[in-house]
């Protein structure tokens, strides 16, 4: 899947998530004529599983003679899992922010030659190639990040139950690379002639971009179960497999392995959960009735 129909699908998804949540969450207040919410100030805890439409982009290697060029690959990355816990701090003011462990489930990653950077053509032939293909490699991402939400309703003074917001993150993530093999067709009548290389780990810059919806489940008065839905795009880095050819796949070691940046548009459903405690209750009271009285003050 490219990467830019993997993210139209996320979107579309996405949207589809947000706007059911929306209507059932107007629906719940027709039929039970209020939309308040309960008091959520204070610590949370908050856990996701969401479906990562995966993206291998920029990919490419440098192989090992020296006089050979840098080869670029048209990668393609299958979809997987993903899932993340995190706990964090709500404002009620319409800021929250939490510290989140993600974990990317590994996926399969191939493609073939698009260019050198010499300008040589990767294939001589319809059924001989001048350049190296990748046959197989996988990808699997765990980010540990640090999330700023954002709901505009609810710092306008909304109380309602159903809140959209926008996220951002930024944190560090570790990208494996598994065995990955390098393939053409230089093997003539014997077939294609292929290398596989071990696989390996690096620690990266990440970040991460979204929008989503809360909606509280539970009634006003009882503790808070809020259930959240929402779409985020994150860039985990680079990821490269490892140099060293695996015993038998001869001796040559690739001036740069297979390297290319690991994305993710992931769409995902979640739980969040305050504690409940009387004291956070009675402090979230005064901060709402401060934050509403400015809010009218300044209407």
């Amino acid at each position: 899947m490219t990467s830019t129909t993997g993210a139209r699908n996320a979107l579309a998804f996405a949207a589809a998530v947000l706007a059911g949540a929306g209507a059932a969450a107007a629906q719940d207040s027709l039929i039970f004529g209020q939309d308040v919410a309960s008091v959520t100030y204070g610590p949370y805890f908050r856990a996701e599983l969401g479906y990562g439409f995966n993206d291998a982009a920029n990919g490419y290697w440098d192989p090992p003679n020296p006089l050979d060029p840098r080869i670029f690959f048209d990668l393609g990355a299958d979809d997987s899992a993903m899932g993340a816990v995190a706990i964090g701090f709500d404002w009620q003011n319409g800021w929250r922010a939490d510290l989140s462990l993600s974990r990317l489930v590994t996926a399969d990653v191939s493609g073939p030659c698009i260019a050198a950077s010499d300008g040589s053509a990767c294939d001589t032939s319809p059924t001989l190639d001048n350049h190296t293909d990748i046959g197989s490699a996988s990808m699997s991402s765990t980010a540990l990040m640090a999330n700023v939400f954002y709901a505009p309703r609810e710092a306008a003074g909304s109380n309602s139950r159903f809140q959209p917001f926008v996220v951002g993150g930024i944190g560090v993530s570790r990208n494996s690379v598994g065995e990955w093999v390098r393939e053409n067709s230089s093997g003539g009548d014997s077939g294609r002639l292929t290398r596989t290389f071990e696989g390996d780990t690096s620690t990266e810059i990440a970040w991460s971009l979204g929008f989503g919806a809360a909606w509280q489940v539970t009634r006003p008065g009882q503790r808070p179960v809020i259930v959240e839905a929402s779409w985020r795009y994150y860039d985990f880095g680079s990821a490269s497999g490892g140099a060293t050819p695996l015993p038998g796949e001869g001796s040559g070691v690739p001036r740069q392995p297979l390297t290319f940046d690991a994305r993710s548009s992931v769409v995902s459903i979640g739980v969040r959960i305050p504690p409940g405690s009387t004291r956070h209750q009675s402090r979230a009271s005064s901060v709402r009735g401060q934050h509403v009285a400015c809010t009218a003050h300044r209407l």
